[in-house]
């Protein structure tokens, strides 16, 4: 049978390797020297159950799961769900926008026999302003760059069409200093992101 220390030490290692943490970062959460982590790797001594806590909520895995020796399968199918419901969330947030939208122009076809069709045009920059906070807190860095971008050009697109008749096609070269700003910023992550 594998020593205790050797799982609990496999599990701290492999954890905090696919949470891209050094011994010194890890340290530093648990307010731990590196020293102390190190040793706890190498299977030298052995956390206490208050720093094993810790240690799986830093890593969102049961305690349980850090005596055992796929702790960091268990991890991985936590993420996996995690994701689905972070989707799932976003995703209903974003079919509001639509539903929204396909009352409105209903409503205003029944109603004032108009045809506003660039209400589903306007919901494409309103899609992105629903997801980018729930990408602040939840995404990843390179998906902000993606909904900003595509939330400018929507934002262009739909002035455009809006007044169409004005062939207001020069809104566009608007667009491209803004991008490449945009690419500027997007490209100078900040260190202490992990995303």
């Amino acid at each position: 049978m594998t020593d205790i220390k050797q799982i609990i030490a496999k599990n701290i290692i492999n954890l905090r390797k696919k949470n891209n943490l050094t011994q010194n970062e890890l340290a530093i959460k648990l307010n731990y020297s590196d020293n102390a982590v190190s040793r706890w790797e190498r299977a030298e001594v052995t956390p206490s159950i208050e720093t094993l806590e810790q240690i799986s909520q830093i890593f969102n895995v049961p305690l349980k799961s850090l005596l055992e020796d796929n702790a960091i399968q268990i991890s991985t199918e936590q993420d996996k769900k995690q994701l689905i419901n972070k989707l799932a969330v976003t995703l209903i947030f974003v079919s509001l926008v639509w539903f929204i939208a396909t009352i409105s122009y209903v409503y205003i076809k029944i109603i004032f026999q108009l045809n506003i069709w660039q209400i589903f045009i306007w919901a494409v920059p309103a899609s992105c302003l629903v997801m980018y906070p729930f990408n602040e807190y939840w995404g990843k860095y390179i998906y902000k760059f993606v909904i900003l971008s595509v939330l400018q050009w929507s934002l262009l697109a739909c002035f455009y069409l809006q007044f169409l008749e004005y062939n207001l096609w020069l809104v566009f070269i608007i667009g491209i200093p803004l991008q490449v700003a945009l690419c500027i910023w997007a490209f100078i992550k900040p260190k202490n992101s992990n995303k």
